[in-house]
């Protein structure tokens, strides 16, 4: 991955010089399946017959086109959609996200007992971590300055969001940077992109004084 160019600056006594980041901690992950009956995949599913069915789904076709299906083993919620498509959040790794679309296809099945529907894929969309920058005692990130010396990356309007907003050069992630060091990565489509974009955030935070 390639750096924004910045200014070299002193260091800033938050700052220890040895010290180095904890690994960003995943809490979040958007994917996205297909749920297909096997015989005629382009088949239309019935969302309000499986409402009825199942006390796990909620579906309202009036406010909202899918079906929400919350699962507590792994803890997901899915939007399931007339075509299909089923959208999982909640997951904590491309694992959780795979079982919840074969449990929510097994469910399905319960309920059209003639048919076989099938979880097909799971392509991750957004990964959500977090992580915390080495700050000593009691001192700040100041992220104004962060702002000034790369304006052209970051975008900051403290009476809006508190947080600064880093987007690294030849990456898909937005870095979300607070005063208290806390740090959150999103928009990354694969685990690899948050911790190299994670020591990105701390090798640009060096610079700034």
């Amino acid at each position: 991955m390639s750096y924004p160019a910045t200014r070299h600056l002193q260091l800033t006594p938050w700052h220890n010089e040895t010290a180095e980041i904890a690994d960003p901690q995943v809490h979040n992950i958007v994917s996205t399946s297909m749920i297909q009956d096997t015989s005629s995949p382009h088949e239309t599913i019935l969302l309000q017959i499986i409402a009825n069915a199942l006390p796990c789904c909620k579906y309202t076709r009036s406010k909202f086109a899918a079906m929400t299906i919350r699962m507590h083993n792994p803890r997901c919620t899915a939007l399931l959609f007339t075509t299909g498509k089923l959208v999982v959040t909640g997951g904590n790794n491309w694992y959780e996200c795979m079982l919840t679309a074969m449990h929510i296809a097994t469910l399905i099945n319960k309920v059209f007992y003639n048919k076989t529907y099938t979880a097909r894929g799971c392509d991750l969309q957004n990964i959500v971590a977090h992580t915390r920058l080495p700050i000593q005692g009691t001192a700040r990130l100041d992220i104004a300055c962060m702002y000034r010396n790369m304006g052209l990356e970051c975008t900051y309007q403290p009476s809006i969001f508190p947080g600064l907003s880093y987007r690294p050069i030849g990456s898909p992630v937005v870095i979300l940077c607070f005063q208290s060091g806390n740090i959150v990565v999103t928009g990354a489509k694969e685990l690899h992109h948050i911790k190299v974009s994670a020591m990105c955030c701390l090798e640009i935070l060096k610079l700034l004084k």
